[in-house]
């Protein structure tokens, strides 16, 4: 098994890169909305937890908004794989396409199986510092760390203290935000909130 580096978002980045004004345009209407809604979770969703990892694997669900529609992240259970076991997510966008992932932790670092490449790719390593780069496993992209005390506000949340990723693609540089505890908790786009993590799903 041949383990390669590469990100968490390289997904989801993929959704945006033919729609990027069309989908600025339709989360501004979101957090336009949503800026005075009220919710039905408590007020612990913005706290700090006790969980220090930037890439939690406690977590058993959350939800996200990413542009003009949204995804469920679930914890499913375990699925052993090469003979090692991983932790089965699913996410369930707004359409009923369900992707799956698998990861698991050593050492600190998270690891990814993936399908198509039978391979592991490296999610998060707490080794890597400021400024530290690295490319995808196509080598198409390039990813840096910015910084760990980065700053975002959010419908929902004003953030502090975050890991900021930049991500350098042919379609433009994206910036994801991830949380010591919550793991992902939002991404920008030419200084614009294109995703960000919500209690709730329902805004009325």
């Amino acid at each position: 098994m041949r383990v390669t580096i590469m990100t968490t978002m390289t997904l989801i980045v993929t959704i945006v890169d033919n729609k990027m004004k069309k989908i600025i345009v339709s989360l501004l209407l979101i957090i336009s909305f949503t800026a005075t809604a009220q919710f039905k979770e408590g007020q612990n969703f913005c706290d700090e937890s006790k969980d220090k990892s930037y890439f939690p694997l406690a977590l058993n669900e959350k939800k996200i908004f990413w542009a003009d529609t949204y995804y469920t992240e679930i914890k499913k259970g375990t699925k052993e794989i090469d003979g090692k076991v991983y932790i089965e997510f699913h996410q369930k966008w707004k359409n009923n396409t369900v992707v799956k992932l698998y990861l698991r932790e050593e050492n600190g670092i998270v690891y990814q199986y993936e399908e198509c490449c039978e391979q592991e790719t490296i999610r998060y390593d707490p080794n890597f510092l400021k400024g530290y780069t690295w490319n995808t496993a196509d080598g198409l992209g390039e990813y840096q760390i910015l910084s760990y005390k980065g700053k975002l506000k959010t419908p929902f949340c004003k953030y502090g203290n975050l890991m900021v990723i930049q991500a350098n693609l042919k379609s433009g540089k994206y910036k994801f935000y991830y949380r010591r505890g919550h793991g992902y908790v939002g991404a920008t786009f030419e200084n614009e909130v294109i995703s960000c993590v919500t209690p709730t799903f329902d805004l009325d």
